[in-house]
């Protein structure tokens, strides 16, 4: 019983964390609607003030920094919130919301940089763009956030849950948890600025808003809608069929699979998923890029960098695979009928 307790209190812990840091990210656009109308009412009060002779209110600048910058703070969301609709800094904007999530979540636990915190960032910048350019209301931004907001939000959620209810995954994240707290930020900026890069195809998507019909632009940016939702799902797919499989197995030095259904392919469909899903994100993206150098900059080092990290991610595992299941029937059989690790039909030794 107090194991269970003390499970539970941790799972509290994690939880605040994370809802604080998500709704810390994508509360950004709704703060920034806010703002700006706030501004309109005070000037209209401001105006009729002089008219009217109501009570006028002033605020003195040592008051503002009293009250923690608020008026300062509000500024800035408002420049994120234009940033991301139009003009050269989309990019920055999508690293601060990436920022807002990875940043605090990293501080709690370093390994959450690129685990929990990658999911839950991505989907942050989806569901900001989502808000900000009013996505319901337009088909081919909602098809495209909608995937990106599930892509982020199930693979966060996910290794969530893995790392609750493995404790092999739960000791592996908290070991590395090797520097100080406050040097760990220089680290989640710099990943809040690659999970941007990855991401910000969506908001050129959104900022082009539509094409014609009949168009090459839109049946390419449909193509890669098509793509990302298609890798997203088998993504999610083929983790729960790897979790279900590995589920209540005591002995984690016993190969037990999955060997059937997509890890027929290769015997990694769920890293192949994830793959696809941000080649097609790119792809759709591509029609509305232009001649704008910072979306083909950003969104070519986002591939380059997510492909390396997968593909060296496939080599580890196979490597590791390898040596902890060498001498098992089971696993000698399956890696001589599915000799492809990452590419289906590609061989690989």
């Amino acid at each position: 019983w107090a194991s269970v307790r003390h499970r539970m209190k941790n799972s509290f812990h994690h939880l605040v964390v994370l809802l604080l840091a998500i709704s810390c990210g994508a509360s950004l656009p709704s703060t920034i609607r806010s703002a700006s109308s706030g501004t309109s009412n005070i000037n209209k009060l401001t105006a009729l003030s002089g008219k009217q002779r109501l009570p006028t209110f002033t605020t003195s600048r040592s008051a503002v920094h009293i009250r923690g910058g608020a008026f300062s703070a509000v500024s800035r969301m408002d420049k994120v919130g234009e940033a991301l609709q139009s003009g050269p800094f989309g990019v920055l904007a999508l690293t601060c919301v990436a920022g807002a999530v990875v940043i605090p979540l990293t501080l709690f636990r370093q390994a959450y940089a690129f685990s929990v915190g990658y999911g839950y960032s991505v989907f942050a910048m989806a569901l900001a763009v989502f808000l900000q350019f009013d996505a319901i209301n337009n088909m081919m931004v909602l098809t495209l956030s909608s995937a990106v907001m599930f892509y982020g939000l199930r693979l966060g959620t996910f290794l969530l849950i893995r790392e609750w209810t493995v404790p092999s995954k739960a000791k592996q994240l908290k070991d590395f948890d090797k520097s100080p707290t406050l040097n760990r930020i220089p680290f989640a900026l710099s990943v809040s600025i690659f999970y941007a890069f990855m991401t910000c195809p969506l908001m050129y998507v959104a900022r082009v808003g539509e094409f014609s019909t009949g168009t090459l632009d839109l049946f390419v940016t449909q193509a890669g809608i098509s793509l990302a939702w298609f890798g997203a799902l088998l993504e999610a797919i083929t983790d729960g069929q790897k979790f279900m499989a590995k589920r209540g197995v005591k002995d984690e030095n016993k190969f037990v699979g999955p060997t059937q259904g997509f890890y027929r392919l290769c015997r990694h469909p769920n890293y192949f998923g994830e793959l696809l899903f941000w080649f097609g994100l790119a792809l759709a993206g591509l029609p509305s890029f232009g001649k704008n150098a910072v979306a083909w900059i950003c969104t070519s080092l986002g591939i380059l960098g997510i492909f390396s990290i997968m593909k060296n991610a496939t080599k580890r595992l196979d490597a590791k695979q390898k040596e902890k299941y060498s001498g098992q029937k089971v696993y000698k059989e399956y890696r001589k009928n599915v000799r492809a690790s990452l590419w289906p039909g590609i061989d690989t030794k």
